[in-house]
């Protein structure tokens, strides 16, 4: 059975990162994994939940600051 194609592409990315937030990211995948037993969770997609939250907040403070 074929792999589906996915909506978007994706571009590799290579970042360093502190061993403590490296730590708090495998956090996050291992709470993930709890969340979703039925998945499997990778550090990598931690990272991109991580990052779209990020983006989320990031894009909701912008709003706010644009209606003062």
């Amino acid at each position: 059975m074929a792999r589906p194609k996915k909506a978007e592409t994706m571009t590799t990315v290579s970042i360093r990162l502190p061993h403590s937030i490296l730590e708090q990211v495998d956090a996050c995948a291992k709470q993930l994994q709890e969340d979703m037993p039925l998945l499997q969770v990778t550090r990598t997609d931690a990272i991109r939940y991580l990052i779209q939250l990020g983006m989320i907040e990031f894009e909701g403070k912008g709003t706010k600051r644009a209606r003062r």
